[in-house]
């Protein structure tokens, strides 16, 4: 009976360790930081909006008109709004930003995500260039739409990319991005599992000192190594390595 109580014990604990990071970081509960929800709203230089019940974040400049696009899954079960300060810079450099919600990590119906990126491709009939992609775990759904559908999409975009179980892109003419920290907890893994998976012509940015995390603002993952640098500094760098990319789509 000891044994039994404390077994029952072990899987309560690590249900209510797992719970408690969901509710500091997800973002859900206890609520985004004020710089977070300063970047959710639209000014003179990006319009924000949340579409789909919210499951969509918008973002476009408001002092040009777009051509080229992204739409990037955020990483499973977290907060799309949590992508606001990225996404903000992005679209402030003169793209079209949508964000795709999930619901789970890494189960996806892939006929379902096909209908909502093309909605979305729909709904912006005015971009001539797409990207799509996804932060670490949903890299796959960017690229399985991408291999099956490359008359309808001009590039990849990863953000520290997971491709076990995607379709391989090794042999795709595709201009593919792949951002990473170097701090990932799984930069090692990451790097030798995602190489053979992606084209020749990838285009790899390490970020120094960045992790898996900070991409978004949605706090630490578990087994994620500290970041040696800001968020902030991550996420400029990010930006700046996907918009550089964009703009090559157009050329």
């Amino acid at each position: 009976m000891k044994k039994v109580g404390i077994g029952a014990l072990i899987v309560l604990g690590v249900g209510l360790l797992i719970g408690l990071n969901y509710a500091l970081f997800s973002g859900r509960i206890l609520g985004l930081a004020p710089e977070v929800r300063a970047a959710l709203r639209s000014d003179g230089e990006v319009e924000v909006a949340l579409l789909e019940d919210d499951s969509w974040l918008v973002m476009a400049p408001r002092d040009t008109a777009p051509t080229t696009g992204l739409i990037l899954y955020p990483e499973g079960h977290r907060d799309i709004r949590s992508y606001a300060l990225i996404g903000r810079e992005i679209a402030r450099q003169g793209f079209q930003v949508v964000f795709l919600s999930r619901r789970v990590e890494t189960e996806y119906s892939e006929a379902e995500e096909q209908r909502r990126i093309e909605a979305a491709m729909s709904a912006y009939p005015q971009i001539e260039n797409w990207a799509v992609g996804g932060h670490t775990w949903s890299g796959p759904v960017g690229v399985d739409y991408a291999a099956n559908h490359p008359d309808r999409v001009a590039g990849v975009v990863l953000w520290a990319g997971r491709m076990e179980g995607s379709t391989s892109l090794a042999g795709s003419d595709l201009p593919v991005l792949m951002v990473y920290g170097t701090r990932d907890d799984e930069n090692v893994n990451l790097v030798a599992t995602a190489r053979p998976l992606l084209p020749e012509h990838t285009v790899w940015v390490p970020i120094e000192g960045g992790n898996r995390a900070q991409f978004a603002n949605f706090g630490p993952m578990p087994a994620d190594a500290n970041a040696t640098i800001s968020s902030e500094v991550q996420q400029a760098k990010a930006a700046a390595a996907t918009v550089e990319f964009l703009g090559g789509l157009s050329e």
